[in-house]
């Protein structure tokens, strides 16, 4: 492959490129670009199997080399972070409002998600992002805490009603690589998109208010079926965001989910639409 080009959220275009540029930047600045072509006519999702192999085909050793300096350089991030105020870790003003505070933590978290990582990334390698992953939003949640965030979405149901599930709602199985389960979308259930301030479709994710909930870094394959549009949609995730203490309406887990473009605007357009009706 003699040339890339890498599209980002608003159309912006980038390239030709190198085949290594292109995966530099893929890797580097993740969740910027969300699309690649060789040809500037078909493009394929960063984060679709087709760009995923081309990006992760690399000789073993060298592999191996790289993931262990990406391992490295995310615990050393850990131990620096740890040193921040949080103002200064999430890049605002010491004064930023709530608002500010939680943009800047999606902008510095949305690299360590380990979502983001190819599914045979090493172990040590995942376990370093979900380390990091996990101390943001720990630290983004004493933030709100003390600055007594109440912003409910207008979308979201009251917190008070938020129903308390088991784990048997998602009809879970265990396959040999991942947990898969089948989600029911209904007027009473869509709230799951939208409940959560951190983990709502906003940042293409759900967030199940179950009991117990599932353990950090869990992957998922996880069907959404929208009974009223007749319509199904597949997709893979893993567990982002884990809650088994606090606030009863809290507790639960967020998923974030590998959607496609159209995917994601259908499962935005037709949650608000059962929200409201």
């Amino acid at each position: 492959m003699n040339a890339w080009y890498l599209k980002d959220s608003r159309g912006n275009e980038v390239g030709p490129l190198s085949r290594e540029v292109a995966i530099d930047l893929i890797r580097g600045r993740p969740g910027v670009f969300l699309h690649a072509s060789t040809d500037r006519l078909t493009w394929q999702p960063v984060r679709g199997a087709a760009v995923q192999t081309l990006v992760t085909s690399e000789e073993p050793t060298v592999r191996l080399s790289r993931e262990r300096q990406e391992t490295e350089k995310a615990l050393f991030d850990l131990d620096r972070f740890r040193d921040l105020e949080p103002h200064a870790l999430f890049s605002v003003p010491k004064s930023a409002s709530a608002k500010e505070f939680r943009q800047g933590f999606l902008n510095l978290a949305k690299r360590f998600h380990p979502g983001r990582l190819p599914r045979d990334a090493s172990a040590p390698l995942v376990k370093a992002h979900i380390a990091v992953y996990q101390y943001l939003t720990e630290v983004i949640q004493q933030v709100e805490a003390r600055l007594a965030v109440n912003e409910p979405r207008p979308s979201a149901p009251a917190p008070g009603r938020l129903p308390t599930w088991q784990l048997d709602v998602l009809r879970l199985r265990q396959e040999p690589h991942l947990v898969a389960g089948h989600f029911s979308v209904t007027r009473q259930t869509a709230f799951v998109f939208s409940a959560h301030r951190l983990m709502n479709l906003g940042t293409s994710s759900v967030f199940f208010p179950c009991i117990p909930a599932l353990p950090l870094g869990t992957r998922l394959g996880l069907s959404f079926e929208f009974e009223e549009a007749h319509r199904v949609i597949a997709t893979r995730g893993a567990v982002a965001f884990e809650s088994s203490t606090g606030d009863q309406t809290l507790r639960g887990f967020g998923v974030r989910l590998d959607l496609g473009t159209e995917d994601r605007g259908f499962m935005l357009r037709e949650s608000k639409r059962l929200l409201s009706a």
